[in-house]
Protein backbone atom coordinates (compact mmCIF):
# COMPACT_ATOMS: atom_id res chain seq x y z
CA UNK A 1 0.00 0.00 0.00
CA UNK A 2 1.32 3.35 -0.89
CA UNK A 3 1.55 6.17 1.69
CA UNK A 4 -1.07 8.20 0.22
CA UNK A 5 -3.05 5.80 0.43
CA UNK A 6 -1.82 4.72 4.42
CA UNK A 7 -2.73 8.42 5.12
CA UNK A 8 -6.15 8.13 3.77
CA UNK A 9 -8.73 8.11 5.89
CA UNK A 10 -10.93 4.62 6.13
CA UNK A 11 -13.91 4.12 3.09
CA UNK A 12 -15.97 3.02 5.93
CA UNK A 13 -15.86 3.58 9.77
CA UNK A 14 -13.01 2.23 11.61
CA UNK A 15 -12.34 1.78 15.61
CA UNK A 16 -8.57 1.94 14.44
CA UNK A 17 -8.71 5.05 12.96
CA UNK A 18 -11.38 7.96 13.34
CA UNK A 19 -12.47 10.37 10.75
CA UNK A 20 -15.30 12.39 9.15
CA UNK A 21 -18.17 11.60 7.34
CA UNK A 22 -19.16 13.97 5.07
CA UNK A 23 -22.85 15.06 4.83
CA UNK A 24 -25.04 16.61 2.16
CA UNK A 25 -24.26 17.27 -1.43
CA UNK A 26 -23.19 20.86 -0.98
CA UNK A 27 -20.13 20.91 -3.12
CA UNK A 28 -18.20 18.53 -4.96
CA UNK A 29 -16.71 15.64 -3.57
CA UNK A 30 -13.97 15.26 -0.55
CA UNK A 31 -10.94 16.79 -3.16
CA UNK A 32 -7.46 14.56 -2.07
CA UNK A 33 -6.42 16.79 0.39
CA UNK A 34 -8.96 16.10 2.32
CA UNK A 35 -9.04 12.26 2.42
CA UNK A 36 -6.91 12.36 5.17
CA UNK A 37 -9.49 13.38 7.27
CA UNK A 38 -12.59 12.33 5.40
CA UNK A 39 -13.29 8.97 3.84
CA UNK A 40 -16.85 8.55 2.91
CA UNK A 41 -19.96 10.69 2.24
CA UNK A 42 -23.51 11.07 3.25
CA UNK A 43 -26.59 11.47 1.68
CA UNK A 44 -30.21 11.37 2.08
CA UNK A 45 -31.70 8.59 -0.50
CA UNK A 46 -34.50 10.40 -1.53
CA UNK A 47 -32.03 12.89 -2.87
CA UNK A 48 -29.30 9.89 -4.61
CA UNK A 49 -31.12 10.81 -8.10
CA UNK A 50 -30.47 14.00 -7.75
CA UNK A 51 -27.02 13.76 -6.57
CA UNK A 52 -26.29 10.48 -8.80
CA UNK A 53 -23.52 12.31 -10.53
CA UNK A 54 -21.83 12.95 -7.53
CA UNK A 55 -21.78 9.07 -6.36
CA UNK A 56 -20.66 8.31 -9.10
CA UNK A 57 -17.70 10.47 -8.68
CA UNK A 58 -17.11 9.75 -5.06
CA UNK A 59 -16.95 5.93 -6.17
CA UNK A 60 -14.81 6.00 -8.50
CA UNK A 61 -12.19 7.94 -6.17
CA UNK A 62 -12.50 5.30 -3.60
CA UNK A 63 -14.66 7.01 -1.09
CA UNK A 64 -17.62 5.35 0.67
CA UNK A 65 -21.26 6.03 0.39
CA UNK A 66 -23.99 6.03 3.08
CA UNK A 67 -27.72 6.99 1.93
CA UNK A 68 -29.40 7.44 4.79
CA UNK A 69 -33.26 6.70 4.62
CA UNK A 70 -34.89 8.86 7.08
CA UNK A 71 -37.50 6.36 8.16
CA UNK A 72 -38.68 8.41 11.04
CA UNK A 73 -39.76 10.92 9.03
CA UNK A 74 -42.57 8.61 6.86
CA UNK A 75 -43.68 6.46 9.74
CA UNK A 76 -46.80 6.21 11.77
CA UNK A 77 -47.97 4.80 14.80
CA UNK A 78 -49.55 1.03 13.57
CA UNK A 79 -50.13 -2.57 15.37
CA UNK A 80 -47.81 -4.62 15.03
CA UNK A 81 -46.51 -5.89 11.78
CA UNK A 82 -46.77 -9.48 10.27
CA UNK A 83 -43.40 -12.03 10.13
CA UNK A 84 -43.80 -11.50 6.04
CA UNK A 85 -44.43 -7.85 6.33
CA UNK A 86 -40.95 -7.31 8.17
CA UNK A 87 -39.43 -9.47 5.91
CA UNK A 88 -40.73 -7.43 2.71
CA UNK A 89 -39.98 -4.42 4.29
CA UNK A 90 -36.61 -5.38 4.87
CA UNK A 91 -35.88 -6.72 1.60
CA UNK A 92 -37.03 -2.91 -0.21
CA UNK A 93 -35.13 -0.85 2.24
CA UNK A 94 -31.83 -2.66 1.12
CA UNK A 95 -32.47 -3.09 -2.55
CA UNK A 96 -33.38 0.85 -2.21
CA UNK A 97 -29.95 1.43 -0.71
CA UNK A 98 -27.68 -0.62 -2.70
CA UNK A 99 -29.54 0.60 -6.15
CA UNK A 100 -28.95 4.09 -5.49
CA UNK A 101 -24.54 2.93 -4.51
CA UNK A 102 -24.52 3.00 -1.20
CA UNK A 103 -21.37 1.37 -0.37
CA UNK A 104 -22.50 1.43 3.59
CA UNK A 105 -25.91 0.02 3.98
CA UNK A 106 -27.75 0.22 7.34
CA UNK A 107 -30.78 -1.44 8.75
CA UNK A 108 -34.28 0.81 9.23
CA UNK A 109 -34.53 3.32 11.74
CA UNK A 110 -37.22 4.52 13.77
CA UNK A 111 -38.52 6.46 16.44
CA UNK A 112 -39.87 4.22 19.47
CA UNK A 113 -40.84 5.56 22.64
CA UNK A 114 -38.64 4.79 25.88
CA UNK A 115 -42.05 2.82 27.16
CA UNK A 116 -43.06 1.33 23.60
CA UNK A 117 -40.92 -2.70 24.15
CA UNK A 118 -43.47 -4.16 21.51
CA UNK A 119 -42.32 -1.25 19.34
CA UNK A 120 -38.54 -1.90 19.98
CA UNK A 121 -39.21 -5.48 19.62
CA UNK A 122 -40.33 -4.72 15.68
CA UNK A 123 -37.47 -2.12 15.42
CA UNK A 124 -35.65 -5.40 16.36
CA UNK A 125 -36.96 -7.89 13.78
CA UNK A 126 -36.80 -5.17 11.10
CA UNK A 127 -33.02 -4.80 12.01
CA UNK A 128 -32.51 -9.11 12.51
CA UNK A 129 -34.45 -9.19 9.00
CA UNK A 130 -32.27 -7.02 7.05
CA UNK A 131 -29.30 -8.79 8.31
CA UNK A 132 -30.67 -12.12 6.90
CA UNK A 133 -31.82 -10.33 3.80
CA UNK A 134 -27.92 -8.92 3.59
CA UNK A 135 -26.29 -12.46 4.30
CA UNK A 136 -28.68 -14.40 1.72
CA UNK A 137 -27.91 -11.81 -1.09
CA UNK A 138 -24.09 -12.10 0.36
CA UNK A 139 -24.47 -7.93 0.07
CA UNK A 140 -20.90 -6.95 1.05
CA UNK A 141 -19.73 -8.26 -2.36
CA UNK A 142 -18.95 -5.19 -4.66
CA UNK A 143 -21.76 -4.90 -7.57
CA UNK A 144 -21.75 -6.76 -10.74
CA UNK A 145 -20.54 -3.23 -12.49
CA UNK A 146 -17.90 -2.70 -10.31
CA UNK A 147 -16.01 -5.89 -9.52
CA UNK A 148 -13.18 -4.42 -8.33
CA UNK A 149 -14.44 -1.90 -5.59
CA UNK A 150 -13.70 -2.78 -2.09
CA UNK A 151 -16.65 -5.25 0.07
CA UNK A 152 -19.81 -3.23 0.89
CA UNK A 153 -20.84 -2.99 4.80
CA UNK A 154 -23.93 -3.33 6.79
CA UNK A 155 -24.61 -0.89 9.38
CA UNK A 156 -27.32 -1.53 12.41
CA UNK A 157 -29.17 2.29 12.88
CA UNK A 158 -30.69 3.86 15.41
CA UNK A 159 -32.86 6.94 15.53
CA UNK A 160 -32.51 8.34 18.81
CA UNK A 161 -34.47 12.06 20.01
CA UNK A 162 -32.72 13.22 23.89
CA UNK A 163 -35.74 11.68 26.04
CA UNK A 164 -34.59 8.16 24.43
CA UNK A 165 -31.01 7.82 25.91
CA UNK A 166 -31.57 7.37 29.52
CA UNK A 167 -34.10 3.83 28.36
CA UNK A 168 -31.02 2.97 26.12
CA UNK A 169 -28.24 0.86 28.40
CA UNK A 170 -30.70 -2.77 28.28
CA UNK A 171 -30.89 -1.83 24.58
CA UNK A 172 -26.79 -2.16 24.18
CA UNK A 173 -26.54 -5.89 24.41
CA UNK A 174 -29.49 -6.49 22.40
CA UNK A 175 -27.93 -4.24 19.08
CA UNK A 176 -24.68 -5.96 20.07
CA UNK A 177 -25.97 -9.43 19.23
CA UNK A 178 -26.63 -8.32 15.54
CA UNK A 179 -24.23 -9.50 13.11
CA UNK A 180 -23.36 -6.75 11.44
CA UNK A 181 -20.06 -4.39 10.86
CA UNK A 182 -20.63 -1.31 12.62
CA UNK A 183 -23.97 1.29 14.16
CA UNK A 184 -24.85 4.49 12.56
CA UNK A 185 -26.89 6.31 15.71
CA UNK A 186 -28.78 9.33 14.38
CA UNK A 187 -29.32 12.17 17.36
CA UNK A 188 -32.35 13.72 16.30
CA UNK A 189 -32.67 17.57 17.80
CA UNK A 190 -36.71 17.39 18.93
CA UNK A 191 -36.73 20.41 20.65
CA UNK A 192 -40.07 21.87 22.65
CA UNK A 193 -41.65 21.91 19.10
CA UNK A 194 -41.99 18.50 18.20
CA UNK A 195 -44.12 17.35 21.56
CA UNK A 196 -46.61 20.64 20.75
CA UNK A 197 -46.57 19.50 17.17
CA UNK A 198 -47.24 15.51 18.07
CA UNK A 199 -44.17 13.70 16.47
CA UNK A 200 -44.66 9.84 15.89
CA UNK A 201 -43.50 8.02 18.74
CA UNK A 202 -45.02 4.73 18.39
CA UNK A 203 -44.47 1.81 16.28
CA UNK A 204 -42.89 1.92 13.00
CA UNK A 205 -44.19 1.86 9.27
CA UNK A 206 -48.28 2.66 8.92
CA UNK A 207 -49.85 1.23 5.67
CA UNK A 208 -49.86 4.10 4.09
CA UNK A 209 -52.02 5.15 0.49
CA UNK A 210 -50.15 4.94 -2.92
CA UNK A 211 -47.47 7.62 -2.86
CA UNK A 212 -47.36 10.31 -5.28
CA UNK A 213 -45.75 8.67 -8.61
CA UNK A 214 -46.55 5.31 -8.17
CA UNK A 215 -45.47 2.80 -5.70
CA UNK A 216 -46.92 0.15 -3.81
CA UNK A 217 -49.67 0.78 -1.07
CA UNK A 218 -47.01 1.61 2.30
CA UNK A 219 -43.98 1.97 -0.06
CA UNK A 220 -42.05 4.62 1.76
CA UNK A 221 -38.95 3.78 -0.48
CA UNK A 222 -40.74 5.06 -3.15
CA UNK A 223 -41.34 8.87 -1.79
CA UNK A 224 -37.69 8.70 -0.14
CA UNK A 225 -35.93 8.11 -3.69
CA UNK A 226 -37.61 10.84 -5.04
CA UNK A 227 -35.81 13.56 -6.89
CA UNK A 228 -34.54 16.39 -4.75
CA UNK A 229 -38.12 18.37 -3.20
CA UNK A 230 -38.15 22.18 -2.66
CA UNK A 231 -36.87 22.80 0.75
CA UNK A 232 -39.65 24.04 3.46
CA UNK A 233 -42.54 21.65 3.70
CA UNK A 234 -43.37 18.91 5.57
CA UNK A 235 -45.96 16.17 5.98
CA UNK A 236 -48.20 18.71 7.15
CA UNK A 237 -47.23 20.92 3.99
CA UNK A 238 -50.46 21.84 1.70
CA UNK A 239 -48.12 19.88 -0.83
CA UNK A 240 -47.09 17.31 1.62
CA UNK A 241 -43.51 16.99 0.09
CA UNK A 242 -40.97 16.11 2.20
CA UNK A 243 -37.77 18.71 3.22
CA UNK A 244 -34.58 18.70 2.67
CA UNK A 245 -33.49 17.40 6.21
CA UNK A 246 -30.70 19.72 6.65
CA UNK A 247 -30.35 21.24 9.52
CA UNK A 248 -31.19 25.08 8.16
CA UNK A 249 -31.64 26.54 10.76
CA UNK A 250 -31.37 23.46 13.14
CA UNK A 251 -33.97 23.74 16.05
CA UNK A 252 -32.92 25.51 18.98
CA UNK A 253 -31.16 28.08 16.94
CA UNK A 254 -27.84 28.28 14.51
CA UNK A 255 -24.89 26.35 15.72
CA UNK A 256 -22.93 27.54 18.24
CA UNK A 257 -25.65 28.85 19.80
CA UNK A 258 -26.30 27.88 23.35
CA UNK A 259 -27.23 24.87 23.87
CA UNK A 260 -27.72 24.39 27.58
CA UNK A 261 -27.41 21.88 30.18
CA UNK A 262 -30.24 19.43 28.18
CA UNK A 263 -28.13 18.83 24.92
CA UNK A 264 -24.85 18.63 26.91
CA UNK A 265 -26.55 15.55 28.38
CA UNK A 266 -27.98 14.16 25.74
CA UNK A 267 -24.17 14.06 23.83
CA UNK A 268 -22.83 12.86 27.26
CA UNK A 269 -25.32 10.05 26.70
CA UNK A 270 -24.71 9.26 22.75
CA UNK A 271 -20.76 9.43 23.61
CA UNK A 272 -21.85 6.48 26.33
CA UNK A 273 -23.81 4.47 24.10
CA UNK A 274 -21.19 5.00 21.11
CA UNK A 275 -18.34 4.06 23.13
CA UNK A 276 -20.16 1.16 24.94
CA UNK A 277 -21.35 -0.36 21.87
CA UNK A 278 -17.51 -0.10 20.49
CA UNK A 279 -16.11 -1.65 23.59
CA UNK A 280 -19.00 -4.57 23.40
CA UNK A 281 -18.47 -5.75 19.68
CA UNK A 282 -14.91 -4.41 18.30
CA UNK A 283 -17.22 -2.41 15.60
CA UNK A 284 -17.17 1.22 14.96
CA UNK A 285 -20.19 3.14 15.59
CA UNK A 286 -20.89 6.89 13.42
CA UNK A 287 -22.79 9.15 15.04
CA UNK A 288 -24.81 11.70 12.83
CA UNK A 289 -26.65 14.96 13.99
CA UNK A 290 -23.97 15.79 17.29
CA UNK A 291 -24.16 19.53 16.58
CA UNK A 292 -21.54 22.02 16.84
CA UNK A 293 -19.71 19.94 19.56
CA UNK A 294 -19.63 16.48 16.74
CA UNK A 295 -15.30 17.24 16.83
CA UNK A 296 -15.47 16.29 20.63
CA UNK A 297 -16.61 12.82 20.58
CA UNK A 298 -13.83 12.25 17.60
CA UNK A 299 -11.48 13.14 19.90
CA UNK A 300 -12.94 10.76 22.84
CA UNK A 301 -13.03 7.81 20.94
CA UNK A 302 -15.78 7.74 18.52
CA UNK A 303 -14.97 6.03 15.66
CA UNK A 304 -16.94 8.40 12.87
CA UNK A 305 -19.02 11.55 13.12
CA UNK A 306 -21.13 12.56 10.22
CA UNK A 307 -21.63 16.30 9.63
CA UNK A 308 -21.91 19.04 6.88
CA UNK A 309 -20.85 22.45 5.86
CA UNK A 310 -24.25 23.49 6.55
CA UNK A 311 -24.73 22.43 10.27
CA UNK A 312 -24.71 19.01 11.96
CA UNK A 313 -27.87 18.47 13.69
CA UNK A 314 -30.92 16.98 12.37
CA UNK A 315 -34.30 18.57 13.24
CA UNK A 316 -37.27 16.46 14.34
CA UNK A 317 -40.10 16.94 12.60
CA UNK A 318 -38.29 18.79 9.96
CA UNK A 319 -38.60 22.62 10.14
CA UNK A 320 -41.08 24.19 7.46
CA UNK A 321 -39.75 28.31 6.72
CA UNK A 322 -42.20 30.98 7.57
CA UNK A 323 -42.97 33.49 5.39
CA UNK A 324 -43.49 33.59 0.94
CA UNK A 325 -40.88 34.14 -1.51
CA UNK A 326 -38.22 32.83 0.54
CA UNK A 327 -35.78 32.40 -2.24
CA UNK A 328 -32.48 30.85 0.06
CA UNK A 329 -31.05 30.43 3.27
CA UNK A 330 -28.67 31.78 5.35
CA UNK A 331 -25.45 30.08 6.25
CA UNK A 332 -23.33 30.02 9.79
CA UNK A 333 -19.71 30.87 9.21
CA UNK A 334 -17.42 28.87 11.40
CA UNK A 335 -14.51 29.89 12.96
CA UNK A 336 -11.91 27.75 15.04
CA UNK A 337 -11.38 30.86 17.53
CA UNK A 338 -15.09 30.35 18.87
CA UNK A 339 -15.16 26.52 18.52
CA UNK A 340 -18.42 26.94 16.23
CA UNK A 341 -20.61 28.72 13.80
CA UNK A 342 -21.25 32.50 13.90
CA UNK A 343 -24.64 32.99 13.34
CA UNK A 344 -25.91 34.98 10.16
CA UNK A 345 -27.48 38.24 10.19
CA UNK A 346 -26.11 41.82 10.18
CA UNK A 347 -26.20 41.57 14.32
CA UNK A 348 -23.66 39.75 14.15
CA UNK A 349 -21.27 41.11 11.67
CA UNK A 350 -19.15 42.87 13.71
CA UNK A 351 -18.15 39.60 15.84
CA UNK A 352 -17.57 38.55 12.03
CA UNK A 353 -15.39 40.70 11.10
CA UNK A 354 -13.16 41.01 14.45
CA UNK A 355 -12.48 37.23 14.51
CA UNK A 356 -11.09 37.19 10.64
CA UNK A 357 -9.27 40.07 11.38
CA UNK A 358 -7.82 38.93 15.17
CA UNK A 359 -7.20 35.32 13.97
CA UNK A 360 -7.05 34.81 9.78
CA UNK A 361 -8.08 32.15 7.90
CA UNK A 362 -6.11 29.74 6.11
CA UNK A 363 -8.50 27.86 3.96
CA UNK A 364 -7.68 29.78 0.65
CA UNK A 365 -11.21 30.26 -0.55
CA UNK A 366 -11.75 34.11 0.90
CA UNK A 367 -9.32 36.82 2.01
CA UNK A 368 -7.57 35.32 5.27
CA UNK A 369 -8.23 39.11 7.13
CA UNK A 370 -12.26 38.97 5.73
CA UNK A 371 -15.27 37.03 6.18
CA UNK A 372 -16.37 34.90 3.25
CA UNK A 373 -18.64 36.39 1.11
CA UNK A 374 -21.61 34.49 -0.54
CA UNK A 375 -22.46 31.09 -0.57
CA UNK A 376 -19.84 29.32 -2.70
CA UNK A 377 -17.07 30.89 -0.35
CA UNK A 378 -18.67 30.45 3.14
CA UNK A 379 -19.45 26.49 2.25
CA UNK A 380 -15.65 26.26 0.52
CA UNK A 381 -14.74 27.93 4.06
CA UNK A 382 -17.08 25.34 6.43
CA UNK A 383 -16.15 22.69 4.45
CA UNK A 384 -12.26 23.02 4.43
CA UNK A 385 -12.90 24.07 8.23
CA UNK A 386 -14.44 20.29 8.97
CA UNK A 387 -11.63 18.05 7.32
CA UNK A 388 -9.32 20.53 9.83
CA UNK A 389 -11.35 20.03 12.77
CA UNK A 390 -11.72 16.61 12.29
CA UNK A 391 -7.96 16.21 11.62
CA UNK A 392 -6.69 18.25 14.65
CA UNK A 393 -9.61 16.00 16.99
CA UNK A 394 -7.85 13.05 15.98
CA UNK A 395 -4.28 13.43 16.38
CA UNK A 396 -2.92 11.38 19.01
CA UNK A 397 -4.84 9.28 21.05
CA UNK A 398 -8.47 10.06 22.93
CA UNK A 399 -6.51 11.07 26.36
CA UNK A 400 -4.21 13.19 24.79
CA UNK A 401 -6.93 15.03 22.30
CA UNK A 402 -9.14 15.71 24.66
CA UNK A 403 -6.86 17.17 26.37
CA UNK A 404 -5.87 19.29 23.46
CA UNK A 405 -9.66 20.42 22.73
CA UNK A 406 -10.31 21.40 26.40
CA UNK A 407 -7.37 23.96 26.06
CA UNK A 408 -9.35 25.44 22.67
CA UNK A 409 -12.11 25.28 24.04
CA UNK A 410 -11.09 27.69 27.14
CA UNK A 411 -9.84 30.02 24.96
CA UNK A 412 -13.18 30.06 22.94
CA UNK A 413 -14.86 30.81 25.48
CA UNK A 414 -12.86 33.94 26.25
CA UNK A 415 -13.36 34.92 22.61
CA UNK A 416 -17.11 34.29 22.91
CA UNK A 417 -17.95 36.56 25.90
CA UNK A 418 -15.28 38.63 23.94
CA UNK A 419 -17.24 39.19 20.86
CA UNK A 420 -20.67 38.98 22.73
CA UNK A 421 -21.45 35.94 21.52
CA UNK A 422 -23.74 32.73 23.08
CA UNK A 423 -21.74 30.83 25.23
CA UNK A 424 -19.67 27.60 24.15
CA UNK A 425 -22.10 24.37 24.32
CA UNK A 426 -21.47 22.13 27.33
CA UNK A 427 -21.51 19.81 25.33
CA UNK A 428 -17.76 20.17 25.01
CA UNK A 429 -17.22 19.48 28.56
CA UNK A 430 -19.89 16.65 29.07
CA UNK A 431 -18.38 14.62 25.91
CA UNK A 432 -14.60 14.23 27.62
CA UNK A 433 -15.82 13.32 31.21
CA UNK A 434 -17.80 11.42 29.95
CA UNK A 435 -15.11 9.06 28.17
CA UNK A 436 -12.77 9.94 30.97
CA UNK A 437 -15.18 8.73 33.59
CA UNK A 438 -15.34 4.84 31.36
CA UNK A 439 -11.59 4.86 30.58
CA UNK A 440 -11.40 5.36 34.42
CA UNK A 441 -13.95 2.68 35.05
CA UNK A 442 -12.31 0.24 32.94
CA UNK A 443 -8.73 1.18 34.69
CA UNK A 444 -10.52 0.56 38.40
CA UNK A 445 -11.77 -2.71 36.87
CA UNK A 446 -8.09 -4.20 35.51
CA UNK A 447 -6.71 -3.40 38.80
Amino acid sequence: MSEDRQNRAPRHPWLDRRSLVLWGGDGPEPADEERDAIGMIALPLRHADAHAALIARARAKGLGVTLVTESWQEQLPVEPLSAAAVADHAERHLDAQLAAGATLATTPAHLVAPDDPAGREQELALAHATVAAWQERQGWRPPPQHPDAGPRELHAALALRPSDLPALPALTERFAELSVDGYWLTLLDTGPAAHRSGAPGGRPLAPVAAPPGGGQPGDSLSRLRAAAPPRGSWQGAPDGRPPDPAPSPPRGGWPGAADGDGWAAALAEITELALELQAQTGRPVAVAGAGAAHAALLASGVAAVCAGPSGARVAFPPQPLDGDGVTGIALPLFHPGILGFVPPGAAHDDARTALFATEPCRCGFHRSFEPPRGRRETLGHNRWWLAAEARDATRLVPALDEIRLASRAARAVRARRRLDLPPLSPAWTAVAETARARRARTAAALA
